[in-house]
């Protein structure tokens, strides 16, 4: 009797504060809001990439790939809040279609990467801002999805020197498919002149002349690739693909006058050093087999509307 007296008094409470919220409306958009982008739930972001056939440098396999990449956002970051951390969501999915041969073999050619990507924004004084991500990801050729799965963390905090300089500097972690469990990384954005952006974003380093207000070209140097759990023979394992490439790039800014931009980017050049490599299912990198392989062709095109 006194187990239900107390659950009554609980509930005519958790009714009241409720009942408080619904009629305050201010105080209800303080506390939280969770908004769908304005376009929907269509993709913000798309790339694919080619990497033409290449030879072994020194053994009998050969190694090409084809990468396609989409985001769909769930939520709106710019309106989606939780008390002063703004909120972004989306869905990342990634299939990468392997040319293998040779000595080196696949079970299946097609590998898939499925990403949620949970970030917590907060920001500061001065543009300076935190953030913090969760990702649960799924990572392998759907022949056996049970190691497959890893649950990556990262967090960062953004300075911005002046309206010409910034720079993140953070720390990620990956259980499961980095090459090592705990990495710090670095991004940044530099404007050395009214003509010149030096940009640093993920595994990409560009150099950028402003042609126009809308275009700009320069060289960039990237790293392509990634980390799957596969099927072999002998059990489940890694394999990591890690691809050098120098191109030129071609970045356009497509949307209309007083909008979101809205960038088209082409890259064309060549790898400069391409690995095959097996690594055991543990912490860390533990290497079985690496491959190395010539240069070859390079060539990426995407869409981005996350601005």
């Amino acid at each position: 009797m006194k187990r239900w007296l107390l659950i009554l008094l609980l509930s005519k409470k958790i009714l009241l504060v409720l009942l408080l919220l619904a009629n305050t409306g201010e105080g209800r958009e303080d506390l939280w809001t969770l908004r769908m982008p304005e376009t929907a739930m269509l993709p913000s972001y798309a790339k694919t990439t080619y990497i033409s056939r290449a030879g072994e440098r020194h053994g009998g396999s050969y190694l090409g790939l084809q990468d396609y990449t989409v985001n769909i956002p769930f939520a709106d970051g710019r309106r989606s809040h939780v008390g002063k951390w703004y909120c972004n969501v989306q869905a990342n999915v990634n299939v990468t279609v392997m040319n293998v041969g040779g000595e080196l073999d696949l079970r299946r050619d097609e590998l898939f990467v499925f990403s949620l990507p949970v970030s917590m924004v907060r920001p500061l004084e001065n543009g300076n801002r935190v953030m913090i991500t969760i990702m649960p990801r799924y990572s392998g050729d759907m022949v056996s999805s049970a190691h497959a799965w890893d649950l990556a963390v990262a967090s960062d905090y953004t300075v911005k020197m002046s309206d010409k300089f910034s720079y993140s500097i953070g720390l990620a972690l990956s259980p499961r498919f980095a090459d090592y469990v705990i990495a710090p990384y670095l991004s940044l954005r530099w404007e050395p002149t009214e003509d010149w952006v030096v940009r640093l974003r993920g595994y990409q380093l560009a150099a950028l002349y402003g042609v126009t207000e809308k275009l700009r070209i320069g060289p960039v140097l990237s790293n392509e690739g990634g980390s799957w759990m596969v099927s072999t023979p002998e059990g489940q394992r890694i394999f990591r693909v890690r691809s050098l490439a120098l191109a030129g790039l071609l970045e356009y800014d497509f949307s209309r006058p007083g909008k979101s931009k809205k960038m088209f980017s082409f890259a064309v050049g060549a790898t400069l050093a391409t690995t095959a490599e097996y690594c055991r299912r543990a912490l860390g990198h533990e290497s079985i087999e690496m491959r190395h392989y010539h240069p070859g062709v390079y060539l990426s095109a995407e869409v981005d509307f996350r601005f």
